[in-house]
């Protein structure tokens, strides 16, 4: 593929997330993204074989600049209590960034486009390995105490994150401090670690 062809798709993907943001992932279109980038409908399918194409290339951006910056904050944290923290704070922040909501959009779209259960499967997994090494880590420090098997508890911060996420967007509106220090209760108990409350502003993206 070309330089310029390669721009040109990028330039659509950026595009699409662009409408997707503003209108909902339900309600972006070939005819709205081409308004968006300034071309005819034409030549967004020019540049892709369809426009499930081009949304899932959109919707999988989002999903890997999310975990680059969720692996950053592994990388860059050594203690694994602080991780952990750190984790949770970005998995549970103040506002759900509009980028998340294009990826909580999309599911229900899976029975229509089942090309989407890889990647929605491939973002979970991932952030499960991100707190499982970081649990087996820990462990392995004698700094936490394990109440059940590493690949459990990371199964289960992830869905206690997920389910949080999803409160605001169906209108369940609770204190995001409160939130995220409901779901490092649950770490301690499961970790057998005391933390200390993330209650500030949490600003990391989802």
């Amino acid at each position: 593929m070309t330089a310029a062809r390669q721009r040109r798709r990028d330039e659509l993907v950026s595009a699409t997330r662009r409408v997707a943001r503003e209108r909902g992932v339900a309600a972006t279109n070939v005819r709205a993204v081409a308004a968006e980038a300034d071309v005819s409908a034409g030549a967004v399918l020019y540049y892709f074989k369809s426009f499930d194409e081009l949304m899932f290339a959109a919707v999988e951006g989002v999903v890997e600049e999310f975990y680059e910056r969720r692996a950053a904050i592994v990388e860059g944290v050594a203690d694994p209590r602080e991780r952990v923290v750190a984790l949770i704070e970005a998995g549970v922040p103040d506002t759900i960034s509009d980028d998340l909501r294009i990826v909580y959009e999309s599911i229900p779209l899976l029975r229509e486009r089942p090309q989407y259960k890889p990647l929605h499967r491939s973002i979970v997994e991932r952030q499960v390995m991100l707190y499982r090494s970081t649990i087996e880590l820990g462990a392995g420090l004698g700094v936490f105490r394990l109440a059940s098997d590493a690949g459990t508890i990371a199964r289960n911060l992830v869905a206690l994150e997920d389910a949080y996420d999803l409160y605001p967007l169906i209108g369940v509106e609770l204190d995001r401090a409160r939130t995220r220090r409901n779901v490092l209760s649950y770490a301690e108990l499961a970790l057998g670690c005391t933390f200390g409350p993330p209650d500030g502003p949490s600003e990391a993206p989802r």
